[in-house]
C-alpha cells in the first residue's frame, strides 16, 4: 500500500513540478553548463594556435585562389585586376604545363609504389631480426633528417660518369654517363634519391604497426604450416591495412609536391633541366610565379596542383580501405 502511495506521488510531482523528480530534471541542464564551460575553455586555450594555422596555411590556400582569377604583374598587388578564367584557360593550350603534369605523374607511379614495398620489407625483415632493430631504424631514419641538398649533392658525386654508382649500373647495360645530366637518366636519379631520403619515416611507421600486432596470430598461422611468405601475405599485411592506407596518402602527397631535388639537379639556373626532364609541377609553379613573375598564373597552376591532391587522396582512400 505504501509502495503504492510513493508511485502515485512521485507521479504527481512530476506533472506539478514539485519534489525530487523536478530536481532530477535540472541536472542536465547543470550538465550542459559546465560541458559548456569546459568547450569555451578549451577554444580559449586553442585560439591562439588555430589563429596561427589559419594566417600560415588557410589564408595562403584562398589568396592562391583568388589569385589566380587575377592578373598580377611583378608582385604590383594594388595594381592586379581580375580576368576571370583565362589564366586556367593557358594552362589548358599550355604544353609546357601538360609536360610538367606528365613528369610528376610518373614520378609519383614510380616513387609511391618503390617506397611503400621496400618500407614494409625493411620493415618486417627488422622486426624479425630482434637484436639491433633500434640502431638499424635510427639510421635508415637519418637521411630522412639530413638536408636536401646534402643528401642529393652527394648522390650527384656517386651518378656522375665513372661514379661508383655510375660504375655499377653499367654493368646492368645502363650507360656509364652523369645521370642527372642524362635526359632519360635525370628523373629515375631524382627517385633514387627521392625514395632514399623518405624511406626512413615510413620504415618507422610500418615498425610502429608491426609491433601491434599480436604474436598469437603468427603462431596460428605456424601451427597450421604457414611459411615466412605465407604468414607475411595473410597474418602481416592484413593487419598492417591502416598503415599501408597512411604511407600511400602520405607518399601521394609528398610526391605530388617534390621541388628540392630538382632544384639542386638544376644548380638553380634552368630549372627543369636537362633540357625540362625533371620539370616537375613545382617547379612549373615556381618558374611561372617566381622567374617569369606572372604570379597569377603560377596560382593558377597551384590550384590546379591542390585539386590534383586532393582527388588522388580521395581516390586512394577509396581504393586502400583501412578495413575491409
Amino acid at each position: 500500500m505504501s509502495t503504492t502511495l510513493q508511485r502515485l506521488g512521485d507521479r504527481a510531482g512530476l506533472q506539478h513540478g514539485g519534489g525530487r523528480p523536478a530536481g532530477r530534471q535540472q541536472r542536465p541542464r547543470g550538465r550542459l553548463l559546465q560541458a559548456g564551460k569546459r568547450w569555451a575553455t578549451a577554444y580559449f586555450l586553442l585560439g591562439p594556435a588555430l589563429a596561427f594555422l589559419g594566417f600560415w596555411f588557410i589564408y595562403p590556400i584562398i589568396e592562391s585562389v583568388i589569385l589566380s582569377f587575377q592578373s598580377v604583374d611583378e608582385f604590383h598587388f594594388a595594381q592586379r585586376s581580375y580576368i576571370g578564367l583565362r589564366n586556367f584557360d593557358q594552362l589548358l593550350h599550355d604544353p609546357a604545363f601538360f609536360h610538367s603534369l606528365e613528369i610528376t605523374l610518373f614520378f609519383v607511379v614510380l616513387v609511391v609504389p618503390a617506397q611503400t614495398v621496400l618500407a614494409l620489407v625493411i620493415a618486417s625483415v627488422m622486426q624479425s631480426a630482434g637484436i639491433g632493430k633500434s640502431a638499424f631504424r635510427t639510421a635508415f631514419f637519418i637521411p630522412y633528417m639530413t638536408s636536401t641538398v646534402a643528401v642529393t649533392t652527394v648522390f650527384m658525386r656517386l651518378f656522375v660518369a665513372g661514379g661508383p654508382l655510375a660504375n655499377l649500373a653499367a654493368h646492368f647495360h645502363i650507360p656509364n654517363t652523369t645521370w642527372y645530366a642524362s635526359v632519360q637518366l635525370a628523373l629515375p636519379f631524382l627517385v633514387i634519391v627521392y625514395v632514399y631520403m623518405y624511406i626512413g619515416l615510413y620504415i618507422v611507421v610500418f615498425s610502429s604497426g608491426l609491433e601491434q600486432i599480436p604474436s598469437v596470430l603468427y603462431e596460428a598461422a605456424e601451427i597450421d604450416g604457414a611459411g615466412v611468405l605465407q604468414r607475411f601475405r595473410h597474418v602481416t599485411v592484413p593487419s598492417l591495412r591502416p598503415f599501408v592506407t597512411f604511407v600511400v596518402v602520405a607518399g601521394l602527397i609528398q610526391a605530388i609536391q617534390i621541388f628540392d631535388q630538382a632544384y639542386v639537379v638544376a644548380g638553380g639556373q634552368i630549372l627543369g633541366s636537362p633540357a625540362g626532364a625533371t620539370s616537375t609541377l613545382v617547379i612549373f609553379i615556381y618558374q611561372q610565379a617566381f622567374r617569369l613573375n606572372d604570379l597569377g598564373y603560377g596560382s593558377a597552376a597551384a590550384v590546379v596542383l591542390l585539386v590534383i591532391v586532393f582527388l588522388g587522396t580521395v581516390v586512394t582512400r577509396r581504393l586502400l580501405p583501412e578495413r575491409r
